[in-house]
């Protein structure tokens, strides 16, 4: 299992249907939501989705403890694919906000189980995660590249039934995966707490570096609109793109360089494209900040979580669990507050990149721990 390529790509393919199957939904949303009369609640598209995946994160962390990956996975794919076929067949506001919550515990699950199971079974861990991670964040934009043209020519139904094919996929190329034997799960330790505290620094970073993309998960289109691109989802295009080239490129490097180093060189990218956000409203500027922070995020997360697997309390699903948590609120808070902030004011949109790029500056802090001499050196 060690050396089995073809497992990786089942589970690396499997991630990126999983990710597609939630994301295809997204474009289309706010229309559908104004349409049954729910235009007062379009904040809570992605706020429910996110805080209920934020509350099911400690339960997949000790569920991917003592269960496994797979299993872990499983319940994740099974929730997107139940949910996205009731969709159709709930047409009233509540119904459609309780579907949303009910949804966001796929993602609790899912990312959680994918990335414990390259922990538990491939040898070259950052290799392994590089690519896994690279087809996770390749489905943010296979999903909502077809959303639009399904919606055109079927009807939203069948944007609803495109995300639950993805999922049932999804699921089959799991299930010839072998994972390591149970008997090997359980030795792992065991204990009452449902976070790992030994990975603040990890996830204080996970936090800032999601804070920025909640803000853009929100703003970036309307300030695509204001600059005058005809794709109002041309960052999420960019970043996308660019966060799976740098993944592939540091792919065969990840084991071998210092991650201090790795984390260094994602601070100065994310610096910079805060930068090319907040001192020129510009088409170029805007399209460079965004492929900048492709590139940042695609350095951080298997970064990130190749330190957290290296360096925990000994329960890999647990400080994974713990990272997401972070993941979760850094969107929420960003999406939420000051995405709304900029909706409401669309010229402190510079201004918020600005001071983002600026208190940026502080990550290097994080860097320095007394676990310098095995992994930061």
């Amino acid at each position: 299992m060690k050396n089995n390529n073809n497992s990786l790509w089942l589970l690396s393919v499997s991630s990126l249907l999983f990710s597609a199957s939630y994301n295809i939904l997204l474009p289309e949303l706010p229309v559908y939501l104004i349409g049954i009369g729910g235009e007062s609640y379009l904040g809570f598209i992605i706020f429910l989705f996110t805080l209920s995946a934020l509350l099911a994160r400690p339960l997949s962390g000790r569920l991917s403890d003592s269960k496994g990956g797979k299993f872990t996975i499983y319940i994740g794919l099974s929730v997107t694919l139940l949910v996205n076929l009731l969709y159709p067949w709930v047409t009233f506001v509540s119904g459609f906000l309780i579907l949303r919550f009910v949804h966001g515990f796929s993602t609790g699950f899912a990312p959680t189980g994918y990335t414990f199971f390259v922990k538990s079974n491939f040898k070259n861990l950052g290799k392994a995660i590089s690519i896994q991670t690279a087809f996770y964040s390749a489905g943010m934009a296979v999903g909502p590249m077809f959303s639009s043209w399904i919606h055109a020519e079927f009807g939203m139904d069948y944007v609803f039934y495109a995300g639950a094919y993805m999922g049932l996929l999804a699921l089959l190329l799991i299930l010839p995966i072998n994972e390591k034997s149970k008997q090997d799960i359980n030795t792992i330790p065991n204990s009452k707490s449902w976070i790992d505290i030994g990975i603040w620094r990890q996830s204080l970073i996970m936090f800032w570096i999601f804070l920025g993309f909640g803000i853009l998960l929100v703003s970036s289109s309307l300030q695509s609109i204001s600059l005058g691109f005809q794709n109002n989802g041309i960052f999420f295009i960019l970043f996308t793109i660019s966060t799976i080239l740098i993944r592939l490129i540091i792919k065969n490097k990840i084991d071998a360089l210092p991650l201090k180093h790795l984390l260094i060189y994602g601070t100065i990218l994310l610096i910079f494209s805060s930068a090319a956000f907040s001192i020129w409203n510009h088409k170029i500027s805007f399209i460079l900040g965004s492929l900048l922070y492709g590139a940042a995020m695609g350095i951080f997360i298997p970064s990130l979580n190749l330190w957290v697997l290296s360096r925990n309390s000994g329960a890999d699903g647990k400080a994974l669990s713990t990272l997401y948590i972070f993941m979760e609120i850094g969107i929420g808070l960003g999406s939420l507050l000051i995405g709304k902030m900029i909706i409401n004011f669309q010229s402190a949109f510079m201004w918020v990149f600005l001071i983002y790029g600026i208190m940026s500056f502080a990550l290097p802090v994080l860097y320095k721990t007394k676990a310098r001499s095995v992994l930061l050196d």
